[in-house]
Formats: C-alpha cells, structure tokens, sequence
C-alpha cells in the first residue's frame, strides 16, 4: 500500500505588532460569549500574504523563493484605519490603509517563489490584505458580532520590518508553528 504524503499548510504573514494582537484577542474574547466559534478564533492575529499547501519537501524551496523576493525590500509604515467587513458579512476586520505597499513586497516574493515549477500551482496569494477579527461568520453571528464592535473604529501603526513563513500540518486540531523570518531591508 502506498504511502500518502501529510501535506502542510504553508501561511506567509505580516505579524502586527504586539499591541495590535492584543487588541485583536481582546475584541475576540469579547465577542466569543455572545456569538459562539468562528474561523480564526484561535489563530494569531496577521496579515496573509499568501498560502501553499505543499508536502514538507518543498520548505526549502519556498524558503528560498521568498528569501530571493525581499531582496530589496525596504522596511515600511503600515497604518490601520477601523474596523469593516468583506461584503459577504462572513469575516469582520482590521483595515491596512497601505495596501499598495503590501503589494509591492508581496508581488516580488510570489513571483520567486512561482518560478519554481514545483510550487506554482499551489500558491494562493491574498489580493486583499485583512487583519482578521472573525471569520466563517454566520448571519446572526455577523449581526451580533458587529453591533458588539461598534463603532467600529481602530487606529494603529507600527513599522513592517519582516515578513514571517509560518506551517502546520492538514490535520485536525494542528497549530501554526514558526518556520523562518525574513528581514525586510
């Protein structure tokens, strides 16, 4: 019987700074009693740059991929600017005011990392940067959960200086583990 390979999530993030994680578990815990789970819960607060769900193999050419795209970079202000939803009402979030200079670090390390026929068909990059509250709401869940949010307003900033490999086995009940930091210049 052939073996199947466990395949890993691999999660490329912006992390915010310690007091704006803080913040998003503090609103978490706030609206966990009156709406119940919902995707994300658990999760650290972070900003997904993009995501491949590859074997434990392929880590050193992802690695890789995206220590050729910061080459570069320099480090960047990131502002956030309240508290929305996507249309949809399933996920509630932090807004990044600077997504266009998200994008310009996102877009070179994607393009590395692509270049390696192996993992081109697995990434998936986010095209709308999101720090995430709650996700995989349902509708009354969103209802409560917004009106406990009001009035919807958060204002931060904090320097972006890297940008952090995270995984974690497809299992259930598997959590993020640290992969690698890469240094923005």
């Amino acid at each position: 019987m052939p073996q199947v390979s466990v395949l890993y999530r691999f999660l490329l993030i912006i992390s915010p700074s310690p007091e704006l994680i803080a913040e998003v578990e503090r609103l978490r815990a706030l609206l966990v009693p009156r709406i119940g789970s919902f995707s994300g819960q658990h999760l650290s607060a972070h900003i997904t740059l993009f995501f491949a769900d590859l074997p434990i193999v392929c880590e050193r050419d992802l690695s890789e991929g995206i220590a050729r795209g910061v080459v570069g970079h320099r480090a960047f202000d990131l502002r956030y600017n309240g508290i929305t939803h996507f249309a949809d009402k399933r996920t509630i979030y932090i807004d990044p005011v600077e997504k266009d200079a998200i994008a310009l670090v996102r877009t070179p390390i994607v393009a590395a990392v692509k270049a390696n026929d192996t993992l081109r068909d697995a990434i998936r990059e986010t095209d709308h940067p999101h720090l995430t509250i709650a996700a995989g709401l349902k509708p009354a869940q969103f209802d409560t959960a917004w009106e406990i949010l009001a009035p919807h307003e958060h204002r931060s900033e904090q320097q972006v200086a890297e940008v952090v490999l995270l995984r974690r086995a497809l299992r259930a009940g598997e959590r993020y583990e640290h992969v690698r930091t890469f240094a923005l210049e």
